[in-house]
């Protein structure tokens, strides 16, 4: 028989035991009860399948040819039904799961935004929000050319979008507005100024006048490299640039207080457990107590997902440790230490290039602080660019108004 027809209409595999068998089978034959797939296994032992609606009449055909028939086997749709009445329980969440599959395609669960790379995808997901484009809201008004427009509107940045619905997940596709070149703070002319007070050491100039020579001392503000160009018959105002190094000094301090503040854990630790749907969240246990200021939040999240497919729907966990917070005196030779790096990476701030020479340090300590004073000798690049400032001329006279007036 067709296996298709077969388990349509269910099958039964029986075992017949018994002097003649083949007996028992030409019975079947007279009664017009079909059978197929017999095997044998020894001259007493068969086994034959047969419709799942004749199982009880083949049975009791059995013993008119000293046989025995027992069921091995109930296959096919029939079979498959029989068994899940069994467990209502099952029927009733597989019916809702199928009416769910069909309720949630008229909802939106994800949506994801490809192309984005200077704008934030958490500003185009405000954005779509606003427009009413978000998990859990329905999907019945969805309007592509509405939505493209309305974005491009609400995001300037974007000079192209498609939001392509496929069941509950929207796909966002992007396109960047191309931005105009940044233009330069450089300004038409400028002179080069001493930044610091120091002693020049090396000097590297292309364009503008140098007013400096190696060795020279200088003080702060003063003009190294001048944007007016002398050439004795004219002046040219140009921007001045150069790199000019010079050996600086340094002094300043940093302090740190005497005691640290330590956590020390008391034990006690609560869990709150929540579900989170979109935006939403909802509380499914913990106390929601808890003096957030004495604790320690560990929080671990799992979301659902499937291949290629993640749905707005997560479990957070937040695992709370309480503490105190107790003094305890810091060490001084760590304390030393970690001024010490301080110091160093304050200078290497405010350098725009050079090295660090020889450091004198101070260490002291009173009753509430560690104090670190520190004098060092730097190489670096003092040269700043200001711009040259513009005089006023004044208006154009050639003494025309004057000889009307006298006239």
């Amino acid at each position: 028989m067709n296996r298709l027809i077969a388990y349509l209409i269910g099958e039964t595999r029986l075992s017949v035991t018994g002097a003649s068998p083949q007996d028992f089978l030409n019975l079947l034959t007279q009664y017009g009860i079909p059978f197929w797939a017999v095997e044998r296994a020894d001259d007493l032992h068969y086994a034959v399948c047969l419709p799942l609606r004749k199982e009880k009449h083949a049975i009791r055909l059995a013993p008119r040819r000293f046989c025995t028939a027992e069921v091995i086997a109930r296959r096919g749709l029939p079979a498959l039904l029989k068994k899940l009445l069994r467990r209502p329980a099952l029927m009733i969440g597989l019916a809702a799961a199928i009416a769910l599959c069909f309720l949630l395609q008229n909802r939106i669960w994800v949506i994801d935004v490809k192309g984005n790379d200077r704008v934030p995808q958490e500003v185009i997901l405000r954005a779509l929000a606003d427009l009413g484009i978000k998990p859990g809201e329905s999907s019945a008004d969805y309007d592509p050319q509405r939505i493209k427009m309305q974005m491009l509107n609400a995001v300037p940045e974007l000079s192209w979008l498609a939001a392509n619905r496929t069941g509950g997940k929207i796909t966002v596709l992007v396109t960047e507005r191309d931005l105009p070149q940044e233009e330069t703070d450089r300004p038409p002319a400028g002179n080069l100024i001493a930044s610091s007070d120091g002693v020049i050491t090396d000097y590297s100039v292309s364009e503008g006048m140098r007013l400096i020579v190696r060795g020279e001392t200088v003080t702060a503000g003063q003009v190294l490299v001048s944007g007016i160009e002398d050439y004795g018959l004219c002046l040219r105002a140009v921007c001045a640039e150069g790199e000019i190094y010079a050996n600086t000094w340094r002094q300043g301090s940093v302090l740190t207080p005497v005691f640290a503040l330590e956590k020390a854990y008391t034990g006690r630790e609560w869990k709150e457990v929540s579900l989170l749907v979109g935006r939403n969240r909802i509380k499914l246990c913990g106390n929601s107590g808890i003096s957030v200021g004495s604790c320690d939040k560990m929080i671990s999240v799992k979301r659902l997902r499937l291949p290629g497919y993640a749905f707005p729907v997560a479990v957070e966990t937040a695992v709370f440790r309480e503490y105190t917070l107790i003094e305890r005196l810091k060490d001084p030779e760590t304390v030393r230490g970690e001024l010490e790096s301080a110091w160093e990476r304050r200078i290497r701030a405010d350098m725009v290039a050079g090295v660090i020479g020889q450091t004198q340090y101070r260490f002291a300590r009173n009753d509430t602080i560690y104090v670190l004073n520190a004098e060092s000798t730097c190489n670096e690049m003092i040269a700043r660019l200001v711009p040259l400032c513009g005089q006023y001329e004044g208006e154009h006279y050639d003494g025309t108004d004057h000889q009307r007036r006298t006239n």
